[in-house]
């Protein structure tokens, strides 16, 4: 069951809310969590038995913390359980459901325990914070000392709260199944022809899979933060525009925000973060990068690309020590230019595809454009551009590239969902506008897909 599907929408998450905020408080987040297997269990039942145990160990090692001298030796032993676990799954190439986002939860949370900045709840309160269902699977990661105070809130119902929550789901959902599934299959269709593709369709190829990618879990998010609104609980922002981003820097700022701050606050600080010098700065961020890549696949693509990033952060350092300006436009330029190219790596089955893509990219010599559109632009073969057909076909092309380069104006030009619901006021222009974008979602749930993000 996932969040863009019929059974969740019209009867899994009105039966969760109405029994919600009708029981007595006491059975409430009994209920809530009971859902939360439901849901998760419904996905693969056999992970189950997985989480319940995770979430066992990590909240009796962190009484454990609390309680005794020894807390360092606890301390390793369960965050080596966590990645212990995590890494057994990754290497066999079947991940259980949210495994990567409630190792990183439970980490941090026992990490917040052991430095004494959180005291650990009851086990009914740990259990709703790691399995509460709007996160579970694709995060956002959550932080403990947030979340946990924020519970004794949910109770009471807020229909402002409700009508928020409905607004960013319904946002959510239309970035989903309008705008990253329309063209999930030219992608795939793509890449699986990496080693034939035209330098016209590369580039395609690679910017149909940045539009796929942000706008399939920043959708996520936005459906996961709306969930968490109608229950009263604010979850952590993921998404801040990154496509507007000037820099690499900038970038890790706004893309997957609540990964970079736990990424931060429990691998680059304590490594030392930026204290002791550029050498061990450079050697941290490099380091925390390549970690973040090895944690979406055990590939080398994924090494790669966190690799590659990371390089360009500690470039990125550096230039700004250096203090020269470049002017705002090219500096969003080379700062797309360079994420799309690194997504082909991200994407790629393997470093010899991605390599061909990328390769095409560069190959001007290459350059072939549908035939029929020799009638419009056939000036351009005097420039090297030659006409044929070409692999989505003549119109699948065409189609498939305005509707990319519209998807990327909106990401651009557009304000985001935070913003936009900044300016949310309950009305019936307001309503209009909801129920027109869940109508258009709904007609388009026949060609529903997983969220990409499920898989990592």
């Amino acid at each position: 069951m996932s969040f863009n599907s019929y059974e969740f929408i019209f009867v899994f998450l009105p039966i969760v809310l109405v029994i919600f905020f009708t029981l007595p408080r006491k059975f409430a987040l009994s209920w809530l969590i009971l859902s939360s297997i439901f849901f998760y269990g419904f996905m693969d039942w056999r992970y189950v038995p997985l989480l319940l145990l995770s979430v066992c160990v990590n909240y009796f090692v962190g009484k454990m913390i609390e309680s005794t001298s020894a807390k360092k030796l606890w301390l390793y032993s369960v965050i080596a359980f966590n990645f212990g676990v995590l890494c057994l799954f990754k290497c066999r190439g079947v991940l259980p459901p949210g495994i990567s986002f409630y190792t990183f939860t439970q980490t941090a949370y026992i990490i917040d325990v052991y430095r004494n900045t959180v005291k650990s709840p009851s086990l009914l309160e740990y259990s709703g914070y790691v399995m509460f269902f709007p996160h579970i699977t694709s995060g956002p990661i959550t932080d403990s000392k947030k979340f946990l105070p924020a519970i004794n809130e949910m109770f009471t119902p807020n229909y402002e709260n409700i009508a928020r929550g409905i607004t960013l789901f319904v946002l959510g959902m239309f970035k989903k199944v309008c705008i990253a599934d329309m063209i999930a299959r030219d992608v795939n269709t793509m890449f699986m022809n990496a080693g034939i593709l035209t330098f016209f369709e590369a580039w395609t190829a690679a910017l149909s899979y940045s539009v796929q990618l942000y706008f399939d879990f920043s959708g996520y998010s936005d459906m996961a933060l709306g969930l968490g609104l109608m229950l009263n609980m604010k979850l952590p922002e993921n998404f801040a525009s990154p496509y507007k981003s000037t820099s690499i820097i900038d970038f890790w700022r706004r893309w997957h925000m609540s990964l970079g701050a736990w990424i931060k606050n429990y691998l680059y600080i304590p490594l030392g973060g930026s204290r002791e010098g550029d050498f061990r700065r450079t050697r941290n961020v490099i380091l925390c990068m390549l970690f973040v890549g090895i944690w979406h696949g055990t590939g080398w693509t994924f090494a790669l690309w966190g690799l590659a990033h990371g390089i360009m952060l500690a470039v990125n350092h550096q230039w700004r020590r250096l203090g020269v300006k470049i002017p705002g436009v090219l500096s969003w330029a080379v700062t797309f230019f360079c994420v799309v190219v690194l997504w082909v790596v991200f994407r790629a089955g393997s470093v010899s595809e991605a390599g061909k893509i990328i390769t095409a990219m560069f190959d001007v010599r290459h350059a072939v454009l549908p035939y029929k559109l020799i009638d419009y632009v056939g000036f351009l073969e005097k420039y090297g551009i030659s006409f044929a057909p070409v692999l989505l076909g003549n119109m699948g092309f065409v189609k498939n590239s305005a509707y990319v380069l519209a998807a990327i104006s909106v990401a651009m030009l557009c304000p985001n969902t935070k913003q936009i619901l900044e300016r949310f006021r309950p009305s019936a222009v307001w309503v209009l506008v909801v129920v027109g974008l869940a109508v258009v979602s709904f007609v388009n749930f026949s060609g529903i897909s997983d969220f990409l993000y499920f898989r990592f």
